[in-house]
């Protein structure tokens, strides 16, 4: 009995550290591969953020395009559009007075657009009418989508006025995403006075499409549990299914044996084979009895209870003795009980052998030859 709790219980330890080992193994190696192609994409990404952003504040400037503009050159009113070029000086005059207003060359380089008259004319345009954040940051992530890039995005508009005084609004929902470096920024108008700054942040869940693979290991996980949980039940219901397609060479081996007059319990350690005296064989190893096609899975002490029968003269055994043998003669009268009927129902419908209480005795017998001892009493 102890043999087999202890066989169990090792083939569970077993099963846990390699199940362990290779569900680790396989996440470890998902994780690995999925890190680095996660990785490689981002510049990818990146350049697409970048070209998308421009795109989307170009077309928020085209919409203003057909904005009509009064201008006054050299003392003339003329009516000009975005379109329409115009030269003018670094120096602005203004309400508040005649200033001049410096663009650093990193401003320059990365304005919008590049020539004067139309960057004079926009900053007129944008004074009227402003960009939006919101607006610029919904059509940015519109584009985005287009080009199969999940992120998420936010705009910050930083403008300076006449008075080199700067405000600053963002897009509604980009809270998290200012949280990290910018993507980009692009100037507008004639003195780069408003900045356009994306920010962009990824969510690898939406950007890599993981959730297949990721059920996937999830799946491998929950068997890999119910594998542990259920371990007893499967292990029995293999061992079950193996024993049909062993039973016949088992009893191959024990009609050779008988052929050549040989008492199998005389060597259990040899076959572990036991043949019963109606012809059912017990095979201590497997822990099945075998009549025929008739196969049954016997309990532990079962087993041990029906091999202390067979190997004791005239199979008969007093209570002392079984519980010697199976508690180290610590048992209690139920579980004496217990044993001797699993015992009695693994023997029905496989062995005419009976298990018998007389003289203080438990016998394992034929039918026939109880009545015969009853009959001589």
């Amino acid at each position: 009995m102890n043999k087999k709790g202890g066989t169990a219980e090792s083939g569970r330890l077993i099963c846990l550290w390699i199940g362990t080992f290779i569900c680790t193994m396989v996440t470890g190696i998902y994780v690995y591969i999925f890190y680095n192609s996660y990785k490689e994409q981002i510049p990818e990404w990146n350049a697409l953020a970048k070209e998308t952003f421009v795109e989307a504040l170009n077309l928020e400037v085209q919409k203003r395009g057909n904005i009509v503009v009064p201008f006054v050159a050299g003392g003339s009113p003329e009516v000009k559009t975005l379109e329409t070029p115009f030269k003018s000086p670094v120096t602005l005059v203004s309400k508040y007075g005649t200033h001049e207003y410096e663009i650093s060359r990193v401003k320059f380089d990365n304005s919008l657009i590049k020539d004067t008259e139309r960057r004079m004319l926009l900053s007129y345009v944008l004074e009227k009418h402003p960009l939006d954040a919101d607006a610029l940051n919904l059509f940015w992530d519109s584009l985005l989508v287009e080009k199969s890039v999940a992120a998420n995005t936010g705009i910050r508009l930083s403008t300076t006025d006449l008075l080199k005084k700067t405000s600053t609004v963002y897009s509604s929902d980009s809270i998290k995403v200012l949280q990290g470096d910018s993507l980009l920024s692009r100037y507008i108008g004639f003195r780069c006075e408003v900045e356009a700054t994306g920010f962009i942040a990824y969510d690898w869940w939406q950007v890599l499409k993981v959730w297949p693979p990721i059920m996937i290991l999830l799946l491998l996980w929950f068997c890999f549990f119910l594998l542990l949980l259920y371990y007893k039940q499967i292990s029995s219901f293999l061992r079950q299914k193996l024993v049909k397609k062993e039973t016949v060479v088992c009893i191959q081996e024990k009609k050779i044996i008988v052929e050549r007059k040989m008492h199998l319990e005389e060597e259990p350690g040899q076959t572990g084979l036991y043949e019963l005296a109606d012809g059912t064989i017990l095979d201590s190893e497997k822990g099945i009895l075998t009549n025929g096609e008739k196969t049954r899975q016997l309990r532990p002490q079962v087993i041990v209870l029906l091999k202390l029968f067979l190997r004791t003269e005239n199979y008969r055994l007093t209570a002392e003795e079984i519980d010697k043998e199976l508690w180290q003669g610590k048992g209690k009268p139920n579980q004496l009980y217990g044993v001797i009927h699993h015992l009695r129902e693994s023997l029905k419908g496989i062995s005419s052998l009976v298990v018998e209480y007389r003289d203080e005795h438990y016998c394992l017998k034929m039918p026939h030859s109880i009545e015969k001892n009853t009959e001589k009493g």
